[in-house]
């Protein structure tokens, strides 16, 4: 995973971009259905994740969600996102989360990330860009492995088969961050 240029300067909004070594297909799935959200965000997936269609992102253990509405999403080049509420953290209100895939060859493909709004002027930039270093991490493991890390989970793929998060995560798979 690498940081587009100047993602973090002069208050522009986070993104990433990932190569994944996966079919564009498949990591579409992992994107825009309930299914794949379980499998490297939250098992606490539910909603209509067609265009117009409202997702619930709950968090066991954690006393939060994040209702994202779905304005499109367009098989199998891009998902976008517009958060409605984030019980947590009121910034992520009007947001919007974009997801755009190339095809990189037959078995693997790109993914640009982008959260439009979320910048480093904001005060939860910090823990944001940890949770979605992590959950992007989770996302490109669930892709290339089969079983992704999400909502702050222990693995195997870790050492000591610890719980990871953010940087850690990311030093663990040589994301680049």
């Amino acid at each position: 995973m690498r940081r587009r240029s100047g993602a973090d300067q002069m208050g522009q909004d986070y993104s990433r971009e990932l190569t994944v070594e996966a079919p564009r297909d498949e990591v579409f799935d992992a994107i825009a259905t309930l299914d794949g959200l379980r499998g490297w965000w939250t098992p606490s997936a539910s909603g209509n994740e067609r265009p117009g269609g409202k997702i619930g992102l709950g968090f066991e253990g954690v006393d939060e969600h994040i209702e994202p509405r779905v304005p499109a999403s367009r098989r199998p080049t891009e998902v976008e996102w517009q958060i409605l509420e984030h019980s947590a953290l009121e910034e992520w209100t009007g947001t919007r989360v974009r997801f755009v895939l190339s095809t990189r060859g037959p078995k693997a493909c790109s993914v640009a990330f982008q959260h439009v709004g979320l910048s480093p002027r904001l005060s939860c930039y910090d823990d944001c860009e940890a949770g979605w270093e992590h959950f992007l991490g989770s996302l490109l493991v669930l892709a290339e492995h089969g079983v992704g890390l999400h909502h702050w989970t222990s693995s195997p793929l870790l050492p000591g088969g610890g719980k990871s998060g953010g940087k850690d995560f990311a030093e663990r798979f040589s994301l680049n961050v």
